[in-house]
């Protein structure tokens, strides 16, 4: 085994450089290609590299009955061999499938196939996408997008202009908290960073953190670093003392990974991210991706989905008006589509725009946030490359002893194919013995990777039987440039209990591929650095709207997201080179769409006459949360006291017990009135209820309805019955049982304020985070 040293180079880039200026200069160019929805269109060279899977399918059954779309469907799939590969029916999204077609058939002609069949509704290629990139803690001063004083906030850099950030210092003074989730779609997030991790979303039930839809496992570690970054513009943690903060000193991030460590995607896995993240809660969406090629799917999936996308305008320089980028450019009424500036209030040299199309601007260029951690992993297995005996070749792989990570050597395929010849096979190493992961956790594939060439592909594959492959990462350029770098990919789930081959493949025109220090390990290792930097794109610009949305979608719970888009949208600050190239013509301000948005309605108890069963949804402030302070003014209660059950009795309430969520109250009154709980704005923290085998009165913490099975995750099969009581009628409700059906389903709303009488089997300590 060799050990690690910096590699050098000294004849490859010149010599392919030729090449690519030779290959660029006699291309041709773009024809027209109209793609679903029938409104949008686009442009694309004939000549330039697939903008999409190879191998698979999207298609969509129409009509209402599942029966008939499945039929539909299964004898579509059967006449030509092809198989399903993902059914999102049962996740929420009727009849769309996504489909593994035979070798022998194109994604072109499986196009054409599916689409002259009746009862088809649409067929479209699996299309990519791409990334597009006053507290105490000691680097806010690098963070000019939340407060710019004209500071010098990078090295060699010139300072900022004051004011030209998103005004976060009047904002929190009213707030530092967003409790709606937030979902980052993207390469995943770093939920170990100590600058994020207090502020991750976490499943009480499973300990998990997010969700991974290219692996289908619920691990959505970052290999890429953009995620991350991201996830630390809409919430790093503020007032720690150490790194940054987000917009939100205390959000709820929650991490869902689609794109992998090339920072390339499908629509099909972004489709399961969406549908995932909605069912675990999140309303905001946090886009920092995108495409040239419409989406039928899509864009269906982004109308349906009740929550603000938050999208990149793109990093081409470009007017989105002319040559549209997707999602950012569907004409959807739930997403807003954002622009970069730079510290001189200027649009960024490299941020798409569109007067029509674009809506806002918001800081992107040398932003500084959060990066996924250095890890140190333990080899399980490595290969570097003194030798090709392991591996099986495929087209032209030598080792190179001039260019590599490790010394003496590393592994280099060639394809040597010109514009006019692309005769050259494609370059596939593979290795001749399965790796054994089946005992392992978390396995990892490492490893070393650099490439150059036009219109390449370069693909990591596993297999089980070292006859049926699937791909772990995929990346496609026109044009690429690559230094050495460092890659990981996840083992998905269903390829885990057997032995494990794999291969790498390369291919495009004159190519060279180099790769070294292979590894299998078990997890990501031992912590080395906790890092932090800066990035550049419009991907920097979509968390700060994300995080401005969140924050407003707290302070005013009920309003719909429409209103939470014209509070950022009419409250900008005008800009002078936003001028005609947005919508609004202006930068973001945060302070001003707070205060935009009208001061939310009181919260209020409703009481009728008779006994009511209450309780709290929110924290309340303190000095005004005890019993007292909440009960002293309810009048006509003919001596009753306040109740609680605890432990199997009732005990009266003391005036001075501190009134918190999760536990309900019983109180007596003659007469219709209401009570006014004051909440404490910048309420966080873990909340818990010991429940007793038996009843125990309940309540709900938060004002959203949310279903019993959902709310009760946290306990999870220990609870049987919940029984509500309709104080207006002085009777009890329809019983809630886990499981049950009807008007018994466990999918019906538990009310905030409401109380309830919960029944568990087992002695259960009820555990939840705000």
């Amino acid at each position: 085994m060799k050990t690690c040293s910096t590699g050098w180079k000294k004849r490859t880039y010149p010599k392919i450089m030729f090449f690519l200026i030779l290959v660029v200069l006699v291309m041709p160019f773009t024809s027209a290609m109209p793609t679903l929805p029938p409104e949008l269109h686009l442009e694309q060279s004939q000549n330039s590299i697939d903008s999409y899977m190879p191998g698979v399918l999207l298609v969509k059954a129409g009509g209402e009955d599942s029966t008939h779309q499945e039929s539909v469907l299964a004898s579509a799939h059967t006449s030509i061999g092809a198989t399903v590969a993902k059914d999102y029916s049962a996740e929420g999204f009727a009849g769309l499938q996504l489909i593994e077609l035979p070798e022998i058939m194109s994604v072109n002609d499986a196009v054409a196939y599916y689409s002259a069949i009746p009862g088809i509704e649409y067929a479209e290629p699996d299309y990519f996408r791409t990334n597009t990139i006053i507290p105490n803690d000691p680097d806010l001063f690098r963070q000019w997008g939340l407060l710019n004083t004209g500071q010098i906030y990078k090295e060699n850099t010139n300072p900022g202009i004051p004011g030209a950030d998103i005004h976060t210092p009047q904002a929190w003074n009213t707030s530092t908290k967003s409790q709606v989730p937030i979902a980052v779609l993207d390469s995943g997030v770093d939920y170990l960073h100590a600058d994020l991790s207090n502020n991750i979303w976490t499943n009480t039930a499973t300990g998990t953190h997010g969700y991974d839809a290219i692996t289908g496992t619920l691990d959505p570690m970052d290999l890429a670093s953009h995620g991350t970054h991201c996830a630390g513009i809409i919430g790093a943690v503020g007032n720690n003392g150490i790194g940054g903060s987000g917009v939100n000193w205390n959000a709820t991030i929650l991490p869902v990974r689609f794109l992998n460590s090339f920072g390339t995607g499908t629509v099909s896995d972004e489709i399961e991210a969406i549908l995932w993240a909605e069912r675990n809660g999140a309303r905001i969406f946090s886009c920092s991706f995108g495409g040239k090629n419409p989406s039928q799917a899509e864009y269906e999936i982004i109308a349906e989905t009740d929550g603000l996308f938050i999208c990149g305008a793109g990093n081409n320089g470009q007017d989105n008006d002319v040559t549209p980028l997707y999602p950012t450019s569907y004409d959807l009424e739930n997403i807003i589509s954002v622009a970069a500036t730079n510290a001189q209030d200027e649009l960024a040299l490299f941020s798409n725009y569109g007067k029509k199309s674009v809506d806002i601007g918001a800081p992107g260029e040398a932003i500084y946030s959060t990066k996924h951690n250095l890890y140190t992993p333990e080899p399980i297995w490595r290969d570097s490359f003194d030798t090709l005996n392991n591996w099986t070749i495929h087209g032209n792989w030598t080792l190179d002893t001039e260019d590599f990570i490790s010394p003496p050597s590393s592994a280099r395929g060639t394809v040597n194919n010109t514009v006019l010849n692309q005769s050259q096979p494609t370059a596939i190493i593979s290795l001749k013995e399965p790796l054994a992961i089946s005992n392992l956790t978390n396995p990892i594939i490492s490893y070393q990777l650099q490439m150059v060439g036009a219109y390449s592909t370069f693909s990591i594959e596993a297999s089980n039987d070292n006859l049926t492959w699937k791909t772990l990462e995929y990346d496609r350029k026109q044009i690429t440039l690559l230094p050495w770098i460092y890659r990981e990919s996840k083992i998905p789930t269903d390829l885990k209990e057997a032995p494990l081959y794999i291969r790498f493949v390369a291919d495009g025109t004159f190519i060279a591929c180099f790769l070294d220090d292979i590894t299998l390990s078990d997890g990501y290792g031992a912590l080395t650095e906790t890092r932090y930097g800066y990035m550049d794109g419009t991907s920097m610009a979509v968390p700060f709207i994300s995080g401005m949305a969140g924050f407003l979608i707290t302070y005013a719970p009920d309003d719909p997201y429409s209103a939470i888009k014209d509070a950022i949208l009419k409250t900008v600050d005008p800009v002078q080179g936003l001028e005609n190239k947005t919508t609004t013509g202006g930068r973001a301000n945060l302070s001003a769409a707070l205060t935009y948005l009208k001061k939310p309605d009181t919260d209020t108890i409703n009481l009728y006459p008779g006994w009511n069963h209450v309780s709290v949804a929110k924290k309340l402030i303190s000095g005004n949360d005890t019993a007292y302070d909440l009960f002293g003014k309810v009048t006509n209660t003919s001596g009753h006291s306040v109740l609680r059950y605890y432990n199997t009795s009732w005990i009266t309430v003391p005036a001075d017990e501190t009134i918190t969520p999760l536990s309900s109250y019983w109180i007596w009154t003659g007469m219709t009135q209401n009570i006014t709980p004051l909440p404490d704005l910048n309420q966080n923290g873990t909340y818990s209820k010991n429940l007793s085998k038996g009843w125990n009165g309940f309540g709900v913490l938060g004002t959203d309805s949310e279903s019993a099975k959902t709310r009760l995750t946290p306990i999870g099969n220990t609870w049987t019955y919940l029984i509500g009581y309709d104080s207006k009628n002085q009777q009890y409700e329809e019983p809630i049982i886990r499981d049950g059906t009807g008007n018994q389903s466990d999918s019906r709303n538990l009310l905030p304020w409401h109380g309830y009488w919960l029944y568990v089997t087992d002695n259960v300590t009820y555990l939840v985070t705000n």
